[in-house]
């Protein structure tokens, strides 16, 4: 029998109807701060090769990336709107009992964009995935406020305030879950899983906020190993590695990268 590449399988059954109660393709995007642009990348490749997934599950960078997509804006424009932003106006350094930073910048930024959207009238099914602190575990946001769920989503603890939802209280979800696998399984023929956080070493030049963000993801990197035995096909840049979590200004290299991946990955035989 002939080999295919997986992109030829891939395509195979996207043409396939899925029922009522299941996906054909699924996407699932770790965490990874400025890495995430990564992930963008890949959304390019499988955009360019019409693979399309038709549910994504994120966290953190993840879940922004996740939220710009499902909203309508493709890769390149996400990629674009991220590189025209100064840092500063995003990361309001004030610290307080709650946090290094204040989590405003970023929330304008996203309520610019995004709006009052609800996670239930994007263009495709998204899930976000959070640490409810109260509860002490992740929560998956299916729906609701979009540029809510994100924001808690992003907000590493210590350096971000918690972000306040009715009586609770949520910080970044990859405290619990930087790979938020679980929603998706048993409910997609086929899962891509995109993880950014290929552990490299901290450069010593760099500040502290820049390591407060590096000690919390490798703190967070155990587990995936067992998640990845689970995937059959499963993303893992690690060039990403000679990349800071904070390198905001080389989003287009990183976005690079992903995309490159996803080719490698399609191009493969089986």
């Amino acid at each position: 029998m002939e080999k295919q590449t997986i992109l030829e399988q891939l395509r195979q059954l996207l043409k396939k109807h899925n029922n009522a109660d299941s996906y054909n393709l699924g996407l699932v995007l770790s965490g990874g701060a400025a890495r995430g642009y990564a992930h963008l990348g890949v959304l390019k490749a499988l955009e360019e090769n019409e693979l399309k997934p038709d549910i994504i599950s994120g966290v953190s960078a993840g879940a922004i990336a996740a939220a710009f997509y499902a909203k309508g804006f493709s890769p390149e424009e996400t990629v674009e709107l991220f590189q025209s932003i100064n840092l500063k106006d995003i990361l309001n350094i004030r610290p307080s009992k709650k946090g290094l930073l204040k989590t405003d910048g970023l929330k304008k930024l996203l309520q610019n964009h995004l709006g009052k959207t609800k996670i239930e009238d994007l263009e495709l099914p998204v899930v976000i995935a959070a640490t409810n602190l109260n509860e002490g575990k992740t929560h998956y946001f299916k729906h609701g406020n979009l540029v809510d769920a994100v924001l808690a989503s992003c907000s590493i603890p210590v350096v971000f305030n918690a972000v306040k939802m009715e009586s609770n209280l949520f910080i970044d979800g990859g405290v619990t879950n930087n790979f938020p696998l679980e929603p998706l399984e048993g409910k997609c023929k086929k899962i891509i899983g995109v993880h950014v956080n290929p552990t490299g070493k901290f450069n010593m030049n760099k500040g502290m906020l820049h390591l407060a963000v590096y000690a919390f993801h490798l703190s967070i990197a155990s587990g995936i190993e067992e998640k990845k035995k689970q995937l059959e096909y499963f993303i893992e840049p690690h060039k990403l590695k000679d990349f800071s979590y904070m390198d905001i200004d080389k989003g287009r290299e990183m976005f690079d990268i992903g995309y490159k991946e996803a080719i490698q990955l399609l191009s493969a035989q089986e």
